[in-house]
């Protein structure tokens, strides 16, 4: 079952999730369940979409029929909490669909080895979510999506995923002078990642909560199909807070202009949270370009969120940190001061890099453990170790690429803890 649990938007209450299920009926898998059952808009249309805002009991486990068992772990509000975070994944698909060339999918095996990490680091049991920021799976029209989210395991899918959109999420080619009307435009990445966005909150039709913004039509007015229109950026950002960890995500394909509302309102609902150890913003351009203007690229908006009253008093205190994507590499982001984090080595081209980072805040630090899998040797020792003990007991394998005391600007980068 393609399942995917997302946290509720920030306003709505710690213990709200939302729940989903995707699939190729439009017969909801369980009866009196989901508040909205519905097919695709506008793209991925093959698909359709059943999804509801529920109750988790915080620090338990909370089981919900959704025609299986599903068995979601939402942490204590103020725990330390661990997530995985990876961006720009591809893989060489069976399904025969491709469109950007997955450079070093042969090499490291991605369509394999990637589902196969993700069911060995996520699915253990402490790691409280996971995420993927952009580029995901150079897909236009859904088939590698559903293909690569057949490997991953119900384990690994029940915990809470966030995730942001990338160029080639919006236009497959990578940038708005190479759309078209054939793009997905994010429209599918929004409907099938299903996140607790802004637009949930104010979005409705009738009696049925519409959890997206479908305002904008993506092929109107698009002379000789160049080009398509962008889903109203509200669809595109949200916050929320999982442990001692608030996420926020944004998109880098809209204005600054239109975003900064949304901008005051995080930075003002982040400063309210009483036990929030550590905030995040994740995005995915890490430079401005192929669709993302200098204010846009996660960079520059840190620095524009950091400005920003709730934010600043954050960034003072060394708690406010940032992750992208998009360039292909795997590392603290150079020139950031150790603020940023680039996650972007699965696969395509670029720096050579493939592992898993993960995001920790337990035990008093906020660390980035990063888990290299390069190489044969790597892959199968990280693999077979983590599988076996879980991956707290294989961190002698890791590199440390942040380790800072919680609530200090005491940031110390470490080149390795032990890399075999």
């Amino acid at each position: 079952m393609d399942v995917r649990v997302t946290k509720g938007f920030g306003t709505r209450g710690y213990d709200k999730v939302r729940i989903s299920v995707i699939s190729l009926s439009s017969q909801p898998p369980a009866a009196g369940i989901f508040e909205y059952s519905a097919r695709f808009m506008y793209k991925w249309s093959q698909l359709h979409l059943h999804s509801s805002v529920m109750t988790a009991v915080p620090g338990e486990e909370s089981h919900f029929d959704v025609g299986t068992d599903l068995t979601v772990r939402l942490p204590r509000r103020g725990a330390g909490v661990a997530g995985v975070l990876i961006a720009d994944p591809c893989v060489k698909s069976p399904t025969g669909r491709g469109w950007i060339p997955c450079a070093l999918g042969d090499k490291f095996q991605t369509l394999e080895r990637t589902p196969a990490l993700i069911n060995a680091f996520v699915g253990d049991r402490d790691t409280d979510y996971w995420g993927l920021l952009g580029d995901n799976f150079y897909d236009r029209t859904g088939e590698i999506t559903v293909d690569v989210f057949r490997r991953i395991s119900l384990e690994a899918k029940s915990k809470l995923f966030v995730t942001v959109a990338g160029n080639h999420d919006y236009w497959v080619y990578g940038a708005p002078a190479l759309s078209s009307v054939a793009d997905q435009c994010g429209y599918g990445h929004m409907q099938y990642y299903a996140q607790d966005t802004k637009a949930s909150i104010s979005a409705s039709t009738g009696a049925s909560p519409v959890p997206f913004d479908f305002s904008v039509d993506p092929d109107k007015d698009r002379w000789f199909g160049h080009g398509c229109n962008l889903p109203a950026f509200n669809n595109s950002f949200w916050y929320h807070q999982i442990g001692n960890v608030a996420l926020v995500g944004q998109s880098g394909a809209y204005s600054l202009e239109e975003t900064r509302p949304f901008m005051e309102e995080a930075c003002e609902w982040l400063s309210e949270q009483p036990d929030l150890e550590l905030a995040v913003l994740l995005g995915h351009w890490d430079v401005p370009g192929m669709g993302a203007s200098d204010e846009m690229a996660m960079p520059t908006w840190y620095s524009e969120m950091a400005a920003e009253s709730g934010c600043a008093k954050l960034q003072r205190r060394g708690i406010l940190k940032f992750v992208v994507g998009h360039t292909h590499c795997n590392g603290p982001l150079p020139h950031t001061n150790g603020d940023g984090f680039r996650v972007a080595g699965f696969g395509m081209e670029g720096c050579g890099d493939y592992g898993v980072p993960i995001l920790d805040t337990t035990s008093g630090r906020a660390r980035i453990w990063y888990f290299n899998t390069a190489t044969d040797e790597l892959y199968n020792a990280v693999l077979s170790c983590v599988k076996l003990k879980g991956w707290r007991e294989c961190t002698s394998l890791a590199t440390l690429w942040m380790d800072q005391p919680i609530g200090t600007g005491d940031l110390h980068l470490k080149s390795s803890v032990r890399l075999l």
